[in-house]
């Protein structure tokens, strides 16, 4: 083996002992070799999660793994759902804007217990092996410091409006402005996002054909079949929020949702339009996600001018707080 090669992977051993809650991590992921002393601790310790180090009282995440219970913290578990939520190459306030939003998700879905399932949460979190296939051998000990480091400079911090915990809504890219969300989001403000324009993606122009068209909306639940004959004339956008994205569109006799039609053309946003191209039909579509609260494109670029982390979230949330104590 190269010599550069072995002192790649002494490294990043030597990372993870430093670095990492070793036991926990590592039994979570199914990375430790079985008849190893960490496996052997692990599995003495099955029924007590405090065993792993998480000290009594502290918020923890129960993961199934191999036919195991494994008990980790929260803050440890953060660090795998931000590997899933956001690139981990963006800068460190914007990496620390989406840990404040992710752990405010966790803490809103245990509503004050201290232990909760990790199918209860509906997020995904990256196992290391996941982590390392994409940033690769020589990347990765730095990209996960990044994101344990974001983790820890905001443990125990969430997002809340008058007291009460926000749905931490977030995106990759809105369409050039987020959308706000009625009386019901009061948080959830229209705010320009001009950077977003720039992000790789932005937009997309997929085509289809008439005839794949119809099948792709006669296959939304309850759908009104259409045909390719009836296409494109009886495609009509019925209205747009003030952002830009579609609430309503009519195709044939049936009006869908902007989300049905996008979901159901595999569009990166429900932000869109229509245009006949040659016999086909072109969709034109801005933006990635949702479009609604934090844009993380947009934050990363708005840190280069030297925004931290609370001017992130005050930006694209309205009259929140950050609050720094575990509830």
């Amino acid at each position: 083996m190269p010599i550069g090669r072995i002192m790649r992977r002494f490294l990043v051993v030597l990372f993870f002992m430093v670095m990492i809650p070793y036991v926990t991590t590592l039994a979570w992921t199914g990375r430790l070799e079985r008849g190893s002393a960490a496996t052997t601790a692990m599995a003495a310790a099955e029924s007590s999660p405090e065993s792993f180090g998480i000290p009594a009282g502290e918020r923890r995440i129960v993961v199934r793994r191999d036919e195991r219970e494994v008990a980790v913290s929260v803050e440890e578990f953060l660090i795998h759902v931000l590997a899933a939520q956001i690139p981990a190459d963006f800068g460190p306030e914007t990496l620390k804007a989406q840990a404040i939003l992710a752990r405010t998700y966790i803490y809103d879905v245990m509503g004050g217990k201290d232990q909760v399932y990790e199918e209860e949460l509906d997020m995904d979190a990256w196992s290391l092996e996941q982590m390392e296939k994409l940033w690769g051998e020589t990347e990765f000990a730095g990209m996960y410091g990044k994101l344990k480091t974001a983790v820890s400079e905001t443990e125990g911090m969430y997002l809340i409006y008058e007291g009460k915990m926000i749905e931490p809504l977030f995106c990759y890219a809105s369409a050039g402005k987020t959308r706000s969300r009625g009386d019901g989001y009061p948080y959830l403000k229209q705010a320009e996002s001009p950077w977003d324009l720039e992000a790789e993606g932005y937009r997309s122009l997929p085509v289809f054909t008439e005839y794949g068209f119809a099948e792709r909306i006669n296959s939304i639940p309850g759908a009104v079949p259409v045909s390719e004959e009836q296409l494109p004339d009886e495609i009509q956008i019925v209205e747009r929020d003030g952002a830009g994205y579609v609430k309503q569109v009519q195709i044939g006799q049936k009006t869908y949702t902007g989300e049905e039609v996008q979901y159901a053309l595999g569009l990166s946003s429900s932000c869109f339009s229509f245009e006949q191209l040659d016999g086909k039909i072109r969709v034109i579509c801005k933006g990635i996600g949702h479009g609604y609260g934090f844009s993380q494109f947009g934050a990363n670029e708005m840190e280069k001018e030297g925004k931290d982390y609370k001017n992130l979230l005050s930006y694209y949330f309205q009259n929140v707080e950050v609050v720094g104590t575990v509830l």
